[in-house]
Formats: structure tokens, sequence, C-alpha cells
């Protein structure tokens, strides 16, 4: 199993949960992140006068797959996630091996645990 983590634009999630939802995916969290990034400033003016935040608003989404659906994932990430032609800020993607996963309700392990039966 693989699991994905991206940290994408916030402006960028709405249609990004969309097009993970229409892949398939059983289930994803997402969580509100700042980051910084080298060479990487927000600009904006509070009471005429300007400010930089080096810390800047992002969406995490974290969702695991089997090894066989992971590049599909990936592969909308980056198409959905991606500014025009592509611009520095857009986000990152980290992919890990996930050893075990384990459902608390039904005690099913493996992909079983994150893959629900209809």
């Amino acid at each position: 199993m693989k699991k994905i983590e991206a940290i994408v634009r916030p402006e960028k999630i709405s249609r990004l949960k969309s097009e993970l939802l229409k892949l398939g995916i059983g289930g994803m969290t997402l969580t509100d992140v700042s980051g910084w990034s080298k060479g990487r400033e927000l600009h904006l003016q509070w009471r005429g006068q300007k400010i930089a935040y080096d810390l800047v608003p992002k969406i995490k989404i974290e969702v695991v797959s089997s090894d066989s659906f992971a590049d599909k994932i990936v592969d909308c990430i980056v198409k959905e996630g991606k500014t025009g032609d592509g611009q520095e800020g857009d986000g990152v993607i980290f992919i890990s091996n996930v050893d075990e996963a384990i459902n608390i309700a039904t005690s099913a392990k493996g992909e079983q645990a994150i893959f629900h039966s209809s």
C-alpha cells in the first residue's frame, strides 16, 4: 500500500476533491496547514503598510491506496493541482510505503482495512 500526501493551494481543493472522488477513492483526510519554502513569501498590505508572511496557507491531502492505484491518484493531483503551466507554490506530493493498516471497527487488516466492500 502507498500513502500519498499532497500539499496544494487552497483554491484548488474543491475541484481536486471532486476529481479524486470520481476516481473512486475510498476516503481521504484534508488538513489546513501553512508552510514555508525557499524564496517564497506572501506579500500583503495591512493599513497601508506592506507585510511579508513567510508561512503560506495550504491544504494537505492524505490518501492511502493500493500500490497499483497510487499512480492514478498522483496523476489526478498533478493535473488538478497545477496552476496554468505550473507556477512555483503549486505544491508538492510525497509518496511513502504503508506496512500495515487496521480498521478499528472491523479489525480488518491490509487493503481490506481501507477499502469498503459494497
